[in-house]
Order: C-alpha cells, then sequence, then structure tokens
C-alpha cells in the first residue's frame, strides 16, 4: 500500500490516574493516507495494557467525532501492548477527502484501565466486543439511539469511591432509616432498565421481545439458585448458565452482577440529598416528566429512555419498573441504626425475599423515591410483571480479556 500525505500527531495521558509503575503511554504515531483515501494511524503501546482513544484536529480543534466514528482496529478499545494500527474511511460528506499535507493532527489519549473514560458499550451479539467513549456527546448516534435498547449495552461510570454521603430518608424510623455510607470503588450502571431486546440477544428468547423492559427475569434467574449463590454470603458468584453468568462470559467482564442497594441510591441520587432526584415536588405536571408512576394514570410499562435523565445520565431511575438489588430486604435495626457510618454495605446474612427500588408504573410517586425500598412478597425465585433489572460492574478492567 502506498502511503501518501504524512500529518501531525499528539499523545497524552488521561488525567486523574491511578499510579503505576510503568504508566501506560503512545509513541512513534505515524498518520497516513493511500491513493484510496483510507487512513492508517500506527502508534506504539508502552507500559501496561491500556484504554486508547482517538481525536482529529484541525488547528488544534476537533473536526467532529461523527467524521471519524467509523474508525477501527486499536481504538476505544482495550489495547494490548506493542505497535498498534487504526484505520480510517473517511465519509463522502468530508468536504476535501484526500487529506492535505499535515493540514490535520491525530491526538490519541492514553487512559489506564482501573481509569477507564465515563461511558462503556458491551456488544450483546459479538464476544468480547466492548468499547469505551469519553462522554454522551461521544457516543455514535446518541445515547437514546434504539440499539443501545436492543444490541448494545450502555453504561455509565459512576464515580463514588471514597465519597461519603447520606444514604435513606432523615426521620425515618424504620424502612428507610438516614445514616452515612461510603462506597469502595468506581462501578458502571447500565442508563436502562434491561430490555426484552437486549436480554433475547444473549441469553433466552421469551415470549416478548423488542424495547419495553424485560419483566420475566426473578433473582434467582439472573444470578442462580439462592441456596448456592446467596449473596452476601457467596459473594459475588453466579451459575455460569443464569442471565448475568452469560453476560460474563459474553463480555468478558467478570463483575457483572446486580447493584447493592447503596450502589443503586447513590445512582439513582447523583449527588442530590432531596426525595428525588429532580427536587422535593411531586406535583404530577413536574413528576410527568421524570417518571412513569400511577398518579399521572401510567398504565404498563414503557420504552426506557423517553423521559428526562438524572445528572449522571441515567433513566427510569424513578417509576417504570421495580428493579432488583442485591441486598436481602430488612427494616430497622437490621437494615442500619441511625447515625451509622457504613463502608460499602451488603445487607443482611439471611431473608426471605430480595431488596426492590425504584417504584414502578402501577405504584405512587411515593414509592419512586431515591431512599425508599421495598420487599413486599418479592421472593428471589419468581418474576413480576412490575421488577425488572439494571445491571452493574466494577470500573476496572485489568482483569478483562
Amino acid at each position: 500500500m502506498k502511503l501518501i500525505n504524512k500529518i501531525g500527531v499528539a499523545a497524552a495521558l488521561a488525567l486523574p490516574c491511578a499510579i503505576h509503575a510503568t504508566p501506560p503511554s503512545v509513541s512513534d504515531i505515524q498518520f497516513a493516507q493511500n491513493d484510496e483515501r483510507l487512513v492508517t494511524i500506527s502508534y506504539t503501546l508502552r507500559g501496561a495494557d491500556a484504554i486508547v482513544m482517538m481525536d482529529v484536529q484541525t488547528n488544534g480543534v476537533s473536526i467532529g467525532k461523527a467524521l471519524y466514528a467509523n474508525a477501527t482496529g486499536d481504538v476505544n478499545v482495550k489495547v494490548k501492548q506493542g505497535v498498534r494500527k487504526i484505520t480510517w474511511q473517511p465519509r463522502d460528506t468530508w468536504p476535501d477527502q484526500k487529506i492535505r499535507d499535515r493540514s490535520l493532527s491525530v491526538k490519541l489519549t492514553v487512559w489506564p484501565l482501573d481509569n477507564p473514560p465515563d461511558y462503556m458499550c458491551v456488544d450483546l451479539v459479538t464476544p468480547s466486543n466492548v468499547v469505551w467513549y469519553v462522554s454522551s456527546n461521544d457516543v455514535p448516534g446518541g445515547v437514546t439511539a434504539d440499539i443501545y435498547k436492543t444490541d448494545k449495552l450502555l453504561m455509565r461510570r459512576i464515580h463514588a469511591e471514597g465519597i461519603r454521603w447520606r444514604m435513606g430518608l432523615a426521620g425515618d424510623a424504620t424502612k428507610q432509616r438516614a445514616h452515612t455510607v461510603t462506597l469502595t470503588n468506581d462501578y458502571y450502571m447500565g442508563i436502562y432498565t434491561t430490555t426484552f431486546a437486549q436480554r433475547n440477544k444473549f441469553y433466552t428468547t421469551g415470549d416478548e421481545s423488542g424495547k419495553l423492559p424485560d419483566k420475566s427475569m426473578s433473582y434467582e434467574t439472573l444470578r442462580g439458585v439462592t441456596s448456592f449463590y446467596n449473596w452476601p454470603t457467596a459473594g459475588h458468584s453466579v451459575d455460569a448458565n443464569s442471565l448475568i453468568g452469560k453476560l460474563r462470559t459474553l463480555s468478558g467482564i467478570n463483575s457483572f452482577d446486580l447493584p447493592t442497594e447503596a450502589e443503586w441510591e447513590y445512582a439513582c441520587r447523583a449527588g442530590t440529598a432531596t426525595r428525588w432526584y429532580f427536587g422535593d415536588n411531586d406535583d404530577n405536571a413536574i413528576m410527568s416528566l421524570y417518571a412513569w408512576y400511577n398518579n399521572t394514570g401510567s398504565v404498563g410499562r414503557h420504552e426506557p429512555g423517553l423521559l428526562i435523565p438524572n445528572a449522571w445520565g441515567l433513566y427510569d431511575m424513578h417509576g417504570n419498573m421495580w428493579e432488583w438489588c442485591l441486598d436481602w430486604y430488612s427494616e430497622g435495626d437490621a437494615f442500619c441504626k441511625t447515625g451509622d457510618d457504613v463502608i460499602a454495605p451488603v445487607g443482611p446474612a439471611s431473608g426471605s425475599y430480595r431488596c426492590l427500588r425504584g417504584g414502578s408504573f402501577a405504584h405512587y410517586s411515593t414509592h419512586a423515591r431515591s431512599a425508599n425500598r421495598d420487599g413486599g412478597t418479592q421472593a428471589p425465585g419468581a418474576p413480576y410483571q412490575t421488577i425488572g433489572y439494571r445491571l452493574v460492574c466494577v470500573a476496572n478492567f485489568n482483569e478483562v480479556q
């Protein structure tokens, strides 16, 4: 292949980052285009495996990621050390498909595997196909595109490590008792409740399909029979044939699971201390902008992502579907004591029902509060018409193959 028109290059390390014995870095960057307009970027990754991101710029300003969203190869993914290559075919809409000498520059940014970018996308069809994006603006097609409700699982990094916050509801003496919590790691959470279409791609085909939330999964179907895979006594162990087990095998990410109650509430609140993540006013006109719930006459499940998300880009955390959490359900002192200061709570060691969060289309707005918890009669072995699930994983990918 004849290479022509070499142009400028740059490299950067994403900050902040953890301390590494030998931090990952890129060098020997070459950027060229052949007679068929195909652009090839080669580089060497040194120090450690990492996630490598690319930006194409003119006069120091990005040309816009939409113009090189079709780049393939060692970009937006976990990259192993050594000589690597990215290819990019400029689209026909590019005003000058032949890149003039030094008219553009390419910037490669290196993210350590324990400090990944904020958005992660898991392909639910192709094994071990995981890509990352720096922001929601970089997600191809936008975060509300149908593909992220059908073929792919789009997740948002929740920056939680070491942050002390108030969990629960002040003044509640029983099931929502206020206390302080500190989580010990960042994690990714699905921006949507999991849909039938997503489940059908890698697990089993059910009676329904499409973009409605999946209501057919019991806690035990998601993780395995409680007596064998009993959180928290068995930790994050799951049955390899369970839905989460299948997802771990497909993605190569072994930390996939349901969220703990604390992880769910922290993500729902998105930094707020109000009853709902949008405030304390439950006027129907306001609530209906953010949540599907009974007060407004909502009947049945709704496609996720149609209402306003919270400040961290998570949709339908209030209403639409209850969501399974890992914890056994408990109240009073078994849940917490007023004033407790807890590190990464995991809930009681045993119980009869697993905890639910978020409320549903069939319940009132009070059930959808950020702090509200329920267990009711939701035994782990049975699915329910109003219960769905949202998936999480740890934001550290040193073990991802």
